[in-house]
């Protein structure tokens, strides 16, 4: 019997150091692969969600004014949506929500080409930093919300 140098439990250190149980080791290591298969596959299936959500979100149209981060310094200001296909757009609403109170507010309509909004600005989005977005209604009756995103940081200052 080889001289003991340690022994814990039922396990005993030989002269050749602990003794690897082959089983236990290739257990660990299924188990360590189950255990980030398990976290890395919502991940991935969040992301293609994500791409796909992109995908249909950029159908439709897109904020072409304001730019992300203005700021504006004044009583009002003009929102503007390119459409891609005016002919099939029956209106389009325009909402903005404050980052305080993150409620969305529609602000306005406009049924007719172009599809610009001369926004008058409330007190309650002064001295604020806003998102916008649009919702695009189409003769067939679809509903586009959100097309090419929200606009956001826009920042809305007081004379």
């Amino acid at each position: 019997m080889p001289d003991v140098q340690e022994k814990r439990g039922p396990i005993e250190k030989s002269e050749k150091g602990w003794p690897i149980n082959v089983f236990g080791v290739i257990a660990l290591v299924i188990l360590g692969l189950i255990i980030i298969f398990l976290i890395v596959k919502p991940l991935i299936s969040q992301n293609s969600e994500n791409i796909q959500n992109q995908n249909q979100v950029a159908s439709g149209g897109h904020i072409i004014s304001p730019r992300p981060g203005e700021i504006i310094k004044s009583n009002k200001f003009t929102i503007e949506l390119s459409v891609d296909r005016p002919q099939d757009v029956q209106k389009v609403q325009f909402w903005a929500k404050a980052y305080a109170d993150g409620k969305w507010e529609m602000i306005g309509e406009v049924s007719a080409s172009p599809h610009k909004l001369d926004w008058q600005i409330p007190d309650s989005f002064r001295d604020k930093s806003i998102a916008i977005t649009t919702h695009i209604y189409q003769k067939d009756g679809t509903l586009i919300k959100d097309p090419g995103g929200w606009r956001e940081g826009v920042i809305i200052l007081s004379q």
